[in-house]
Parts: structure tokens; sequence; C-alpha cells
């Protein structure tokens, strides 16, 4: 990709703005990677009553032999107590929920860490195993970052015995009250990168690195700061950042995260209020930023009016394709659809 056609801004390692690069004599002619919204919704929610009959979002897409699997997460008539759902595809285009329509790795008991929900899967298949990492949900929700292990995706069971990978920061940090909305990549050598999402003393969601070797002891990467914040994005200010995923190519960490651009004074999305844009780096902890938008929630009555975030790219013969949240109203998700010519 010739990068002079395009306007970015590198973000560095505390998450702001540092300068601006790339910069073109003509004018910036949109994101590096152009998705076009399909306006389909892939996944649906289910009916009342159901574990996932208001919301079936937060998509996590593997390729496993033949079979397309994506885990999602689904809450039920509350919008508030959630577990994961599994749903499986030949083609990646029409997609059957498993398991009867019920979840597949369901929050935990009383007094356990995932006691309301299980959020927000990051799932990784190596050594024969799928890993997932995911949001743990207690009571009072304070978020921590758990694990679970499979063999064959249906049938889960956490590990280090149900208490989280990855716990509150150092107080001050960043994260020192909650950690959530895992993203995690193996590189070449091993060793597990995740990038998540922290509150401490800020309200606002912030982007944070940990690496791992073994998915359950994890060190925090650029002294516990976080790596991404939000910034500007095409003369809009971002309000915070979140819910990021992350495709390892040839060396590159290409990054689409979610994008918080304006809020109701009751704290939730107005129109056009949410977006996805990518960023890329070499490290896993500097990132360079798109000063263009990749995905805007849409137009009023569309499927993704309220929101668009969430998303999880894959690469497909024909290009990447982007499974995504969209939200119609408050409290109603459901998965979509776009796709970007090759690259």
């Amino acid at each position: 990709m010739d990068r002079r056609h395009f306007h970015l801004k590198v973000i560095g390692a505390t998450g702001t703005l540092a300068a601006g690069v790339y910069v073109s004599a003509v004018q910036p002619t949109g994101p590096t990677f152009p998705f076009e919204k399909t306006g389909k919704v892939v996944l649906s929610h289910g009916p009342s009553g159901s574990f996932d009959s208001t919301h079936a979002k937060y998509p996590c897409v593997l390729k496993v032999n033949d079979l397309w699997m994506m885990w999602y997460s689904g809450r039920t008539d509350d919008g508030f107590t959630g577990s994961i759902g599994l749903a499986t595809s030949g083609d990646g285009r029409r997609w059957s929920k498993a398991n009867e329509g019920g979840p597949v790795f369901t929050h935990g008991g009383p007094r356990t860490t995932d006691e309301t929900k299980a959020d927000h899967p990051a799932v990784v298949h190596f050594d024969g195993r799928f890993h997932m990492w995911y949001t743990a949900g207690p009571r009072d929700s304070q978020y921590r970052i758990c694990y679970a292990t499979s063999d064959d995706g249906y049938r889960w069971g956490r590990q280090n015995d149900g208490r989280p990978v990855l716990g509150p920061g150092e107080k001050g940090k960043f994260d020192d009250r909650v950690v959530l909305h895992p993203a995690v990549v193996r590189d070449t050598n091993g060793l597990l990168h995740m990038w998540y999402n922290g509150v401490g003393p800020q309200k606002e969601f912030h982007v944070g690195h940990a690496t791992s070797s073994d998915g359950i002891e994890w060190q925090r990467q650029n002294g516990g700061d976080p790596v991404l914040s939000g910034g500007t994005i095409g003369r809009r200010n971002e309000i915070y950042v979140y819910n990021v995923m992350v495709l390892f190519e040839d060396g590159v960490y290409r990054m689409w995260y979610s994008s918080a651009l304006n809020l109701t004074a009751q704290g939730r999305y107005a129109q056009h209020g949410s977006a996805i844009v990518y960023a890329e780096s070499r490290d896993g902890t500097k990132w360079t930023c798109d000063d263009a938008i990749t995905l805007l929630s849409g137009d009023e009555g569309e499927q993704d009016a309220y929101a668009c975030f969430a998303p999880y790219v894959v690469r497909r013969d024909d290009g990447l394709w982007m499974y995504y949240s969209m939200g119609s109203a408050y409290q109603r998700y459901q998965t979509g659809l776009a796709k970007c010519r090759r690259q």
C-alpha cells in the first residue's frame, strides 16, 4: 500500500497524538482498508427468554479446516446477564447457531469472578486446542479477564481455577479499576499478545498491551501505560476508544478499533456517534492510526443506526471480511458484515 495518498497520525507509547506523517499534496482519499457494509445481519439475537434475546455481538471468527466458527456474546432479556454462544458456517455468509441455540460457555455461579456474565470472547487456536480469554463480570461489575480452553470449541473448561489472569493495574494507572474486552494474537515466536480496555482514575476507556508465554501469567507493556487513547479522526474528536481486534500479518499488527465520537447527555450514542478505525504497529505498542473513519454508524432506520463497533476481520480469497456489532437501538445488538476489496 502506497501511504503517500493517506494522512495518518502517529500514536506514541502514551497514546497521545505525536505528529502528522505521510501527508501528501493531494487530499486524503480515505481509510487504508476501505470497507463497504453489506447491510446484512449475519447473526441475529434470539427470541425472548433465550440467553441472547437482546444481544448477539462481539464476534470472534476463525476458520478451522473447512468450518467457519463464530463465538459471540449473548445477553438475555435484562440486557445485562450474559454467556457466550457459537455459530458455524460453511461459507462465512450463512450462519447457524450451535448447541440448539444455547450457550457453549455460561456465566458462573454465585460469588464467582464471572457470576453475571462471560463476555467478549477472544479465541485463538494453536497446539491443537482452542484458547479463549474473556471478560468476566462479577456481581459488582468490577470486570476482570479470565481464561478457558477447549478441544473442540464447544465444550470449555475454565483455567487458573476460574481466577482472573489479568486484573487491575497499579494504583493510579489507567486500568486500576477494571480490565475488560481482550483481543489476543500469537506471534511467530509463540508469544501471546493481548490488547484490552482499562478504566482507572479516568472514566474513559483506554487500550493497554500485555504479553504472555502461557496465557495465564501476563506482563503489561509500555510501563503499564495505555498504548492507544482517544485522539482526532477526520476532524472529529474521539471521546474514547474500545473493543479492538488485531490481525497479525507479515510482521505487522493490524488493528481495527471502536471509536466513540458523539454521545448524548445520557452517555448514549447520538446519530453517527460511533465508528470503526484502522491502526497498525510493528511491536504492538506504538501505533499509527488512519485519519479517516473505516465504518461509521448508519442513518436512522438502518440496522447500525445506534452503533457500529467491535469488529473482527478475517482475510478471504477476495479480500478482507469484517464482522462487526451493530445496534439499531439501545440494548438491541446483532452482528453484521462489511467487505474490503483485495489489498
